[in-house]
């Protein structure tokens, strides 16, 4: 019996390789995006609890303080704010990663697909030899 020898090896293997490439990529943005939405829910709740101590304390709080609390709840917006841009761009970051990956996954699929159609046609053309052998005896 013949050995089946798949064509596109080396192409499916590179296939492989970019896939599981890809798949890391797709895995570290995830992490940094995962790390960037904490940052944000950080930031948002330490502005509440701000928010918070100021409206608990602000019947003996005097004007120049209050100014103050809103003053540091305004950079407190601002750090929220760019931090939202961060995410967004990360979360963008995020789905080209998973495009990427996904298209590696369907072009590895497909080649993964053609050989074993190869392997199916091999089999049958391995049993069609075979019975013309023993045909013939």
């Amino acid at each position: 019996m013949a050995k089946f020898n798949f064509r596109f090896d080396r192409v499916l293997n590179y296939k492989e390789t970019i896939e599981t490439l890809k798949k890391n990529q797709y895995g570290v943005v995830k992490q940094r995006f995962d790390k960037e939405e904490d940052k944000l829910r950080h930031i948002n709740d330490y502005k509440n609890s701000v928010v918070d101590e100021r409206n608990s304390s602000c019947e003996n709080i005097k004007a120049g303080g209050l100014a103050m609390y809103n003053s540091y709840l305004n950079v407190l917006n601002d750090k929220i704010k760019i931090q939202e841009e961060v995410v967004l761009h990360t979360e963008h970051e995020l789905e080209e990663s998973k495009d990427e990956m996904i298209e590696a996954v369907k072009e590895k699929k497909m080649f993964v697909k053609l050989k074993e159609n190869e392997f199916e046609q091999f089999v049958y053309e391995e049993k069609k030899e075979e019975d013309k052998i023993v045909d013939n005896l």
